[in-house]
């Protein structure tokens, strides 16, 4: 016995069967990529049929679902603007918000200001998609905190009201007008 040794050197161990770990961790990724790629290209290609079977179709559909996420707060738009038309109107808007002193120091003030208003403003219409494209509907949600919504007729005056939070379904409770304008 020439060598006291035991270890050989690596000479004569099979080799593992089968694929490194590398190689199953690329190939899981491999498949799940594939799996999103073919998701996102069979979406698009659903909604470009949709479309192009029907585009006035689905282009109502989209609408539709706006309309009906903003109705509650154009429904309190609308009753803002039905204030703004008379003068006890505009008394029971200044002092349910008391945020308008800001702009307005007394309500003496803000009558003053809204007098010429009356006339000029005209009764908010009900909302549909051609309000959305063609008559100057403009919203902002601002990360649940504000509301803001402005309606610009192409005749009188465009009306800019800014409310305090979302209107959640359900909720009938008014709520508080942060800022207004009217030009």
């Amino acid at each position: 016995m020439s060598d006291a040794s035991w270890d050989n050197g690596g000479h004569g161990v099979p080799a593992k069967p089968g694929m490194p770990l590398w190689g199953k961790v690329l190939l899981g990724c491999g498949v799940a990529f594939l799996v999103v790629m073919v998701t996102c290209v069979g979406g698009v290609a659903f909604v470009a049929n949709r479309f192009k079977k029907d585009p006035n179709g689905f282009t109502k559909s989209f609408m539709g679902y706006g309309l009906e996420k903003i109705r509650p707060d154009w429904e309190d738009f609308r009753a803002v603007v039905e204030q703004l038309r008379t003068r006890e109107g505009c008394q029971a808007l200044y002092a349910a918000n008391p945020e308008l002193a800001k702009t307005w120091a007394t309500e003496a003030d803000f009558l003053e200001a809204a007098a010429p208003w009356h006339k000029g403003i005209l009764p908010a219409p009900e909302l549909s998609p051609d309000l959305m494209t063609d008559q100057g509907l403009r919203v902002n949600y601002e990360l649940g905190k504000r509301v803001s919504i402005g309606w610009s007729p192409k005749s009188g005056r465009a009306v800019y009201v800014t409310f305090e939070g979302v209107r959640k379904p359900g909720d009938t409770r008014p709520r508080r007008v942060l800022e207004l304008e009217v030009r």
